[in-house]
């Protein structure tokens, strides 16, 4: 069941999207502050009242960002989202009123009324009964940028049917200037903070990977071509189902796919047992892994509602608008520094780990001149590896991705504060390309700690970077 549908277009003013987070922003700042200082001074005895009384404040917060995130769509609705399936992401305190709401932005999204999305189909289709045998008008399922109405073509052949929100473009490209916008302001602060030389074009650099990957997304003809590409590529998977894409019935604003019936994610893992969990977990685990090493390509929306499970068994991958091609120098660079990490953990001999340290500096651009940001960055690459060092299933859970934040969080602190004066750290300039394959990462290990697989990554690698 969505939440109910609301307004007949998404807001794209630059200074009144701007303006709603402010005013989110205003409420929760004050709150946090409070909080804190309540908490720090109350006897420890008193810390569990005072924490009880936080959160019907932050319970009457949470409902103000699930109104005003869905409102808005775009950049805004997709950040929410993406919090919402993030083990660690809210302070395990507040996880619990929070995750409530945020999981309603993930799976029942607010929706646009039929009138509003109407135009956009016939835009692009022309008139709805020669596209469309029959069409629901209330969507079984809104996103970020769209919604999506059952229909059956006029060869009777049922369809899903997403068509994207009038005004969305417009929304997210008012968005991502205002993050620019604020880059641009922070940059001076850091460089007095004493962040290393060329932050500015390489903070540059990122956003511009971020905006493309993101703009790519309004693009329905590309993400089509995409998701026939996948399908084409996944074709003698028995396991892996990819809903074939109907040309003739797609747009650049509306995409038509075959329509797959299955449970959900959270149906899995609210129902199933653990051998099921477990084997659902390690076929989501083959796709990610296939893609990356096989194809060169993947899937940078991890998001819970991007998979379905038929009753057959299989697993049906769905939406494919953000979609990162791997560079050749890339995939080397990810093959090596996983291989190196492999042997090095098996063998414990030093020149392996020289050998892992030597391809980790290479990967990631570190500079080892910088021993502590190194340090931490080879001890957090380590740990978030874990899963595929040792020929052994590995159980998922939500302690596990919590601590992977936990020690970024951390590291962070021991850098900026480790000394009596405050300091930003010489920033590593990572390769912009890595930006999407760190949010493949964490949110990918968040859905299988929600689905609480055990699953050997070890045996699912490519042979070549087992040996």
């Amino acid at each position: 069941m969505l939440a109910a549908m609301g307004d007949n277009r998404v807001s794209s003013s630059r200074l009144g999207r701007l303006t709603r987070l402010a005013g989110l922003g205003r409420r929760a700042v004050p709150v946090a502050i409070k909080r804190f200082r309540e908490t720090v001074e109350a006897p420890r005895e008193e810390r569990g009242e005072v924490a009880a009384r936080a959160l019907k404040k932050h319970g009457d917060l949470a409902d103000k960002a699930f109104r005003t995130l869905g409102d808005m769509k775009g950049v805004a609705l997709k950040l929410g989202q993406m919090v919402s399936y993030m083990d660690g992401a809210i302070p395990a305190e507040l996880a619990e009123v929070y995750q409530d709401v945020l999981t309603r932005l993930q799976q029942h999204a607010p929706a646009l009324r039929w009138s509003a999305v109407r135009p956009v189909l016939e835009a692009d289709l022309g008139p709805v009964d020669r596209a469309f045998a029959t069409i629901e008008e209330e969507p079984f399922a809104a996103a970020s940028i769209g919604q999506v109405h059952r229909a059956t073509l006029h060869d009777g052949r049922a369809v899903a049917v997403k068509i994207q929100y009038p005004g969305v473009d417009a929304a997210m490209r008012s968005d991502l200037k205002n993050a620019e916008m604020f880059r641009t302001l922070m940059t001076p602060f850091m460089s007095i903070l004493g962040a290393g030389r060329g932050t500015r074009g390489y903070m540059r650099e990122v956003m511009t990977e971020i905006r493309e990957r993101l703009l790519e997304e309004l693009d329905y003809e590309r993400e089509a071509a995409t998701q026939t590409r996948f399908r084409a590529l996944l074709a003698d998977d028995p396991d892996l189902v990819v809903p074939a894409v109907h040309a003739s019935h797609s747009a650049r604003r509306v995409l038509t796919s075959d329509l797959i019936v299955g449970r959900s994610l959270q149906q899995v893992c609210d129902s199933a047992d653990q051998a099921s969990r477990d084997r659902y977990g390690a076929l989501l685990t083959r796709s990610v892994l296939t893609s990356l090493y096989g194809f060169g390509l993947f899937n940078a929306d991890p998001h819970p509602g991007n998979y379905l499970f038929p009753d057959d068994g299989t697993v049906c991958l769905l939406d494919y608008g953000c979609v990162k091609e791997i560079p050749r120098w890339m995939r080397d660079d990810m093959a090596r520094y996983l291989r190196s990490a492999i042997v090095a953990t098996r063998t414990d001999d030093p020149r392996d780990w020289a050998r892992f340290d030597d391809a980790l500096s290479h990967a990631l651009r570190l500079d080892r001149g910088d021993p502590q940001m190194f340090r931490l960055y080879r001890e957090f690459s380590l740990y978030i590896m874990r899963p595929a060092l040792t020929d052994a299933p590995f159980d998922f859970t939500s302690a596990f991705t919590r601590e992977s934040i936990d020690r970024v969080l951390d590291g962070a602190r021991e850098t900026i504060f480790g000394k009596k004066i405050p300091r930003m750290p010489n920033i590593p300039q990572v390769p912009p390309d890595y930006t999407f394959l760190n949010r493949l990462q964490w949110g990918f290990y968040s859905i299988l700690s929600m689905l609480r697989a055990q699953v050997n990554w070890h045996a699912l690698l490519p042979e070549d970077l087992r040996a």
